[in-house]
C-alpha cells in the first residue's frame, strides 16, 4: 500500500492455494487502503466460511465480485456479479454496456438462484470430498494444504510431470501449476465422489509403480 495503488484485486479465497482472508485481515487491508479500490474476487466464497459482503455499507471502496460459474456450474455463461454500496455501484454503471447480460445466462441464473438447497448439497460434498482427497493423498505421502475452494493443491514433487500425464492418457485432466508453484505442483478440483474415488485408486496404483522402480515419491 506504500504505492497507493488506485485498484487493489484480491482472490479470497485464493486460487491456487485456496488460502482465506479472514475478517480481521480484511479489515486491516481496508483500514489500509481508504484511498484505494478494494475489489474482493469471491469466486470460491460458498465454499469458504466467510465473505466480504457485511463489510460494504462500512467500507466504500470495497467491492465484491461474485459468479455463477463454480457453485452453479454456470462457467460457460460467463455471468456474475459485483456488490458494493450504493454510492460506489453509481460509478460502475457509467462503464457498463447497455446489454451486460444476454437472456440465455440470465433464465440460468434465475433458475440456479432458485433452487439453494441444490447448491447447499454440492457445497456440503465438496467440503467432504476435500477432507477425504487429502486424507488420502497423505497415506501416500503427498502434500496437500487446506483449502476453502473447490480444489486442493497438492505438491507430488520430482515424480508428478510424469503421473500427470499418464493421468491424462486416462481421460483425468489436472491443472499442473509446476511453472508458477513448482515441479510437481497441481490443482485438483473436486468432481463427483466417483470421479474423486476413481483419482485416488489409479494415484494409488502408479504411486506403487513408481516405488517399485526405485523411485522415491515425494513425502511430507
Amino acid at each position: 500500500m506504500q504505492r497507493n495503488p488506485r485498484v487493489l484485486f484480491i482472490a479470497n479465497p485464493n486460487n491456487p492455494t485456496g488460502t482465506l482472508i479472514g475478517e480481521k485481515e480484511l479489515r486491516g487491508i481496508l483500514e489500509a487502503a481508504t484511498r484505494t479500490v478494494v475489489v474482493m474476487d469471491e469466486a470460491y466464497s460458498e465454499f469458504s466460511d466467510f465473505s466480504a459482503l457485511p463489510s460494504i455499507h462500512e467500507y466504500p471502496q470495497l467491492f465484491v465480485a461474485r459468479t455463477f460459474s463454480k457453485v452453479a456450474g454456470l462457467a460457460s455463461l460467463r455471468l456474475g456479479a459485483v456488490i458494493g454500496c450504493a454510492e460506489s455501484l453509481a460509478l460502475v454503471r457509467r462503464a457498463m454496456p447497455p446489454y451486460p447480460v444476454n437472456l440465455a445466462a440470465l433464465t440460468a441464473a434465475v433458475a440456479a438462484a432458485g433452487d439453494p438447497a441444490r447448491m447447499r448439497r454440492y457445497v456440503a460434498e465438496v467440503k467432504r470430498l476435500r477432507v477425504w482427497v487429502a486424507n488420502a493423498f497423505s497415506g501416500l505421502g503427498v502434500k496437500t494444504y487446506p483449502s476453502a475452494g473447490n480444489f486442493l493443491l497438492a505438491d507430488f514433487g520430482p515424480t508428478g510431470p510424469e503421473l500427470f500425464r499418464k493421468l491424462e492418457r486416462q481421460g483425468i485432466l489436472l491443472r499442473d501449476r509446476s511453472k508458477d508453484m513448482g515441479s510437481g505442483f497441481v490443482r485438483i478440483t473436486m468432481g463427483t465422489s466417483a470421479e474423486m474415488q476413481r483419482l485416488v485408486k489409479i494415484i494409488r496404483k502408479e504411486w506403487k509403480r513408481v516405488a517399485r522402480h526405485g523411485i522415491t515419491p515425494k513425502v511430507n
